[in-house]
């Protein structure tokens, strides 16, 4: 299938906000397939009441995330795997959170991935360049998944209890010699060849698995390892020198705040204007709709 007949496919992972989720997929869906996966925590009819679109599929196969665990990866794994069930149909494979917005038209959007057929966009730091990244994310044992899954208030009390002084002790977590770590953001838009090649490494390789299991934020470096280790290194923006903390320097298409946690709002657009990325992360229904409706009269139709 020629390039020109292809088309992206958005994966997202969303635990909240239907409203804006359904916002965000109408703008999405003309030019697009969307993969939707829905923490198991979360109310799956509240959002399939919103949304109908024929081309955006809720996958099936959900599981409950935690906050920097490994569940994140799994979720991711769960897209990769369902779109890849078409992926002659794309040409690449782009990861959005449920609080994501487009800032540029969807057909620029759209038309700048495909022209760019054969590149990843995934940018790392090497983690040993990083005494902080290495120490923390890596070689101490995180414990960020339940111990014990309960809905009684007192249990679920008792696991976070647990798992605060398991994670003050700093357990280590052998990092394997001949793996080199890799570091960047978790919104990542890959090819589907090498969104397959990341899928079958995670399938076939069990024990790489195991060893981000207690690794801390492994979202931020389970991808970009398998990636930075593989003939898939070379297609994609790739290593990126050192040079501080701080995840919003690896961003690839998001306008994302230096803190990573400020939601943005109608005060905000000035930012929106004077930037080249392509996605704005993060804006809730709550205190962001008067933004969104300004991003679409000015900026999306």
């Amino acid at each position: 299938m020629e390039n020109q007949n292809k088309k992206i496919a958005f994966l997202i992972l969303a635990h909240t906000d239907p409203e804006y989720l359904f916002n965000l997929i109408n703008v999405l869906v003309t030019h697009s397939d969307i993969y939707i996966h829905l923490d198991l925590k979360s109310n799956l009819k509240s959002f399939t009441s919103y949304i109908h679109n024929k081309n955006v599929f809720f996958i099936k196969k959900r599981v409950r995330v935690s906050w920097a665990g490994i569940s994140m990866v799994d979720a991711q794994m769960n897209l990769f795997e369902e779109c890849l069930k078409q992926k002659d149909k794309y040409s690449h494979a782009i990861l959005l959170s449920g609080s994501d917005y487009p800032i540029k038209k969807i057909d620029f959007i759209s038309n700048f991935f495909l022209s760019k057929e054969h590149t990843n966009f995934i940018k790392f730091i090497d983690m040993r360049q990083s005494p902080d990244h290495y120490m923390k994310q890596i070689t101490n044992k995180w414990f960020k998944e339940p111990l014990f899954i309960s809905n009684i208030k007192i249990f679920i009390l008792l696991d976070k209890c647990i798992r605060f002084f398991l994670n003050k002790i700093k357990f280590s977590n052998k990092w394997p010699s001949n793996i080199i770590p890799f570091f960047g953001s978790q919104w990542v838009a890959l090819t589907m060849n090498c969104c397959q090649y990341v899928f079958d490494f995670h399938i076939k390789n069990k024990y790489f698995r195991r060893i981000n299991e207690f690794t801390f934020s492994p979202d931020e470096h389970y991808i970009h390892t398998i990636v930075g280790n593989s003939i898939y290194s070379e297609s994609s923006i790739g290593l990126e020198k050192f040079e501080g903390r701080g995840t919003f320097r690896l961003a690839n298409y998001h306008l994302i705040d230096k803190s990573l946690n400020k939601w943005f709002n109608i005060n905000d657009y000035h930012l929106i204007e004077e930037s080249n990325k392509l996605f704005i992360r993060k804006i809730r229904t709550s205190d962001g709709i008067e933004l969104i409706n300004k991003i679409n009269n000015n900026l999306l139709f």
